[in-house]
């Protein structure tokens, strides 16, 4: 893909940058690690050392979904919190000692414990004070490789995309192949409830080195539209056509007054308007990256002409995620292309009169749909230090905390507090109060969690809304052949290659360098390692045929 480190906010930049390699693991710098395995040859975690110590399987038969997304590979939606939720836990988890924490974080700092109802909860209910690192997700690449080289892991800690990655975690990460294996995960239900392909990214070498935090589809991108704006302007959420996309951004743009389409880069979308492959797709013997795809020339010089019309927010190219969602819910830009799992924040961020609806992807001739990229099954993965090697079974019990599902007492508590201090009950269902917002903000989904569940009690009728167009729009979306497969010249190098061809991208789409400079900069790219990136993913996925 074109990885304009403003085609979006903070978690997608991130995804951006791992789009035409490895689905998890932020990239980054690593000192001090064995040159056992450079260039691929170990670490590989294909299918066949998966097999062999991949978790069981044991899917939570909870509440019954309003609207059941299983069968399309979508997740299931409910209308309403069960009233009595279940109690999954029967005893805290923690052993009184304190759990140590680091990982990234999409939102602004939560208060911190003395100031914070629902941590001092949180660490009641959790049987240990958690202590959380956290440090924004754009920054996190170079936090983790500098906590790596000064052994200054936390004794959880999110896995960062860093050279040698097989090596590090056999040397940083206890192996928990002993403690999840087959059906000794039963221990943990709700670890054993993350479907299979989740675990893909946490084994290497045959071991199991972390707990993986699933996504998937729900981490899918679509092009949010303000429809209560759109309405008003007498304006279509139906697009036929890149002519028609173009022509809705001039109708919701006015520089005058402050108005600009688009409050980031809509990159991934314009890629699918040209029917561009997810990352990958495998020709004739090889892998081929969507980054050769003569489209991707049509689909900058297009942005370039979104961005010189006006129809992009100006600072686009400098925000972070919080901004585009602050542009989107003032109205600023009726438009946004973001993650089917920012749909909960953008609702917080517009009036309650607003209203919000996703716009399909048309083909860029007129010609039919386009081709929207399938989210990967995990987002990230969790590992635990070999330094806190005598807690693994508590530490294991608290991450099984963490993922107990939808219609459990804790869900309910870990999404939305304490009631009556962080959340109240409208219509029989919990909404954050504006101290809830900001008090529950620890993380936790980056540490562990459960299936995504499509529950967004705020406006009634948006977990509906938000189902009818994920069945729309998922089911046939382009999946990525290699998602979760191991490079290391990806971890090694991916970083820099990616910031490089970056710039390029940035440079085209503001108009510094001509469409023509994108073939010069991808031969680079292919030349600089891509084309050993393609090699050794394309030897991990025949691996695991």
């Amino acid at each position: 893909m074109i990885p304009s480190r403003a085609a979006t906010g903070r978690t997608l930049t991130r995804r951006a940058l791992l789009g035409a390699g490895t689905a998890v693991g932020l990239s980054g710098a690593l000192a001090g690690c064995s040159n056992e395995g450079r260039g691929g040859t170990t670490g590989a975690n294909d299918a066949a050392s998966k097999s062999k110590v991949r978790p069981a399987y044991i899917p939570y038969q909870g509440v019954e979904p309003d609207m059941a997304g299983a069968t399309i590979g979508i997740p299931d939606a409910f209308n309403k919190y069960p009233a009595e939720p279940v109690q999954a836990i029967d005893a805290p988890p923690g052993d009184g000692e304190p759990i140590k924490v680091m990982t990234f974080t999409n939102t602004p700092i939560p208060p911190k414990l003395s100031r914070n109802d629902f941590w001092q909860e949180f660490n009641k209910r959790a049987g240990s004070p958690l202590e959380l690192d956290l440090t924004p997700s754009v920054d996190y690449d170079k936090k983790f490789a500098t906590a790596v080289a000064g052994d200054k892991l936390g004794e959880l800690f999110m896995i960062g995309g860093i050279p040698q990655k097989p090596q590090m975690l056999a040397a940083k990460a206890v192996d928990l192949t002993p403690h999840l294996a087959g059906d000794k995960i039963k221990k943990y239900p709700f670890l054993a409830n993350l479907a299979d392909a989740s675990w893909n990214a946490a084994i290497f070498d045959g071991k199991i080195y972390g707990i993986p935090i699933p996504r998937g589809a729900i981490s899918s991108q679509a092009l949010y539209a303000r429809k209560d704006i759109l309405d008003d302007l007498g304006l279509s959420t139906e697009l036929k056509s890149a002519d028609d996309f173009v022509q809705l951004c001039k109708e919701l743009s006015n520089k005058r007054k402050n108005q600009f389409a688009l409050a980031n880069v809509p990159t991934q979308f314009v890629q699918n308007m040209f029917g561009i492959a997810n990352s990958w797709t495998e020709e004739g013997g090889k892998l081929v990256s969507n980054r050769e795809d003569p489209a991707q020339q049509d689909a900058l010089a297009l942005l370039a002409k979104l961005w010189k019309a006006g129809y992009i927010h100006p600072d686009a190219f400098a925000s972070q995620n919080q901004d585009m969602k602050t542009r989107f819910g003032n109205g600023t830009s009726a438009l946004v292309f973001d993650t089917f799992s920012g749909w909960p924040g953008y609702l917080q961020t517009m009036p309650q009169n607003a209203e919000l609806a996703v716009i399909p992807t048309p083909a860029h001739d007129g010609s039919g749909v386009g081709k929207t990229w399938l989210g990967a099954p995990t987002i990230a993965v969790t590992a635990i230090s070999k330094k806190a090697e005598d807690r693994v079974e508590t530490l294991l019990s608290y991450l099984n905390y963490l993922a107990t599902p939808f219609g459990t007492s804790e869900y309910l508590f870990r999404r939305f507090g304490i009631e009556g201090v962080d959340h109240e009950i409208s219509d029989g269902n919990p909404v954050l109060t504006d101290k809830g917002l900001s008090e529950t903000q620890l993380s936790l989904g980056y540490q562990a969690d459960a299936p995504w569940a499509i529950f967004l009690p705020d406006r009634t009728g948006s977990a509906q809304a938000c189902f009818d167009a994920m069945k729309k729009i998922c089911p046939d979306a382009l999946t990525n052949p290699v998602a979760g497969m191991y490079s290391e010249t990806e971890n090694r190098k991916g970083g820099q290659l990616n910031e490089d061809i970056g710039n390029i991208t940035d440079d085209i789409i503001q108009g510094r360098k001509p469409v023509s400079a994108w073939a010069p900069a991808v031969k680079k790219w292919k030349a600089g390692g891509g084309d050993k990136i393609a090699d050794e993913l394309y030897a991990a996925l025949k691996s695991s045929r």
